[in-house]
């Protein structure tokens, strides 16, 4: 019986290490503990008009610990990088020769996913809390309460040598700005982050050797200060 128990339990153990594996698309390791989400329908109406977006769009790095609906969430991420002509498949920020080259990797508290514009969902990719190395207020002081990380990674094998992080740097920017404008539309506060642990991150990730972390940027809602 003592055997038989040690089996058991030697199997449960088994399946409990080999709980990662390799996931098709961007090279990285899906954690089995993460269910995809299917997000809501981005809600694509409404909103702030644009000139009095621009006017309230400010950083912020104050957060409160408030979760993100997944409803919010959902037309946050398709505002920074959706699909917003279906016809074509082309997306609400653009990029060189229309390569997408750019990944957003989702970082909360349960671990981190990476955003699937086509199917609208959101891939299991690490089973671990990164947010305190995706972003810091500087190289010495940990990130604060924001709950979402977006983690910008660029497929630096989709432009050649010469222009691919000059590309790579510019379609984050206009990403990252889609994304302070949402928030300034609908109450949420972001901030770029310049500092985070840039190695440590691309292992946790298992990023190939031609991805790259270009920034990251916290977004929650605004805590006073």
């Amino acid at each position: 019986m003592s055997k038989d128990i040690s089996r058991r339990d030697f199997l449960k153990s088994s399946a409990a290490t080999g709980a990662l594996f390799m996931a098709s698309g961007p090279s990285i390791t899906m954690a089995r503990e993460l269910k995809p989400i299917e997000l809501p329908k981005p809600q694509t109406e409404g909103g702030k008009p644009l000139m009095q977006a621009l006017r309230d769009r400010k950083t912020w790095r104050a957060y409160t610990t408030d979760k993100i609906p997944l409803q919010v969430l959902s037309s946050l991420l398709w505002a920074a990088f959706g699909i917003n002509r279906p016809e074509s498949g082309k997306h609400t920020a653009p990029t060189g020769g229309n390569q997408q080259s750019i990944d957003i990797f989702v970082a909360t508290d349960e671990g981190v996913y990476v955003y699937n514009s086509k199917s609208n969902m959101l891939t299991p990719v690490l089973a671990e809390d990164v947010r305190s190395i995706s972003g810091r207020q500087t190289p010495s002081v940990p990130l604060d309460d924001a709950p979402v990380n977006l983690i910008y990674v660029a497929d630096l094998s989709k432009h050649t040598k010469e222009i691919a992080i000059y590309l790579s740097f510019a379609h984050t920017g206009f990403i990252s700005q889609n994304v302070y404008l949402y928030c300034a539309s609908e109450g949420l506060a972001t901030v770029v982050r310049a500092w985070f642990d840039k190695a440590a991150l691309e292992k946790k990730l298992n990023l190939r050797t031609d991805q790259y972390i270009t920034l990251c940027q916290s977004v929650g809602y605004p805590r006073k200060t």
